[in-house]
This record gives C-alpha cells, sequence and structure tokens, in this order.
C-alpha cells in the first residue's frame, strides 16, 4: 500500500475515524473526529503510560500498538515514530483484524 494520508487510510481500513497525532499530544491531522484535541492528549497519555509499564514489567522499549476494545466500539493506535502516532476508530468491533492489516502495510505522508 506504501504511503496514504489519513483519510486514505481511514477508508483502505473500514475505520470510522481517525488522527495522527506527535509525542507531545499535539495533533497533525484528524478525520471525522470532534474534539479531536483532548482525543490526542488523552491517548497520548495512555501511549506514555502503557510505554513505561512495558518497560518496567517487560523491560521492552517496543510498544508499537494498542488495541482497546468495548461493545460500543474499538479504539487501535500504532507508533509509527516519534513525530507519528495513528489513532483509528470504529463502531464495529469486527473491522479491528482489517484496521491492524491495512496499518501493517502503510507509511504516512
Amino acid at each position: 500500500m506504501g504511503e496514504v494520508s489519513l483519510q486514505t487510510l481511514i477508508e483502505e481500513s473500514e475505520a470510522d475515524k481517525g488522527l495522527v497525532f506527535n509525542s507531545e499530544g499535539q495533533v497533525i491531522d484528524s478525520y471525522n473526529i470532534s474534539k479531536e484535541n483532548n482525543i490526542a492528549a488523552m491517548a497520548n497519555v495512555i501511549v506514555t503510560m502503557t510505554h513505561e509499564f512495558f518497560q518496567d514489567t517487560l523491560d521492552s522499549e517496543s510498544l508499537d500498538q494498542l488495541v482497546l476494545t468495548s461493545k460500543e466500539g474499538l479504539v487501535i493506535i500504532n507508533k509509527y515514530d516519534r513525530n507519528h502516532i495513528v489513532c483509528l476508530l470504529a463502531d464495529d468491533v469486527s473491522k479491528a483484524a482489517m484496521i491492524k492489516l491495512t496499518l501493517k502495510k502503510v507509511t504516512l505522508q
């Protein structure tokens, strides 16, 4: 799939919403999300705390992806590099496999 925009990534993965933010929680791009600044800030805290959890419990430095699910939907957060963290959201949990597969194949523009 190669290099894609956020909107193309959302369409290809069948996600409903998404955003890209940096390691400071600042929004770089968003699609179909209200309150994107709040969501990016909260997602950044989750990524930071989970990364520290992995360091402390598994001596691991390689947190790449978080998957959060509920009956109402799912959130998949992918860390590409220091400057690009992608958060895709879907109302249907059954889309998880397609979203994860699509995220494996892309590089952000």
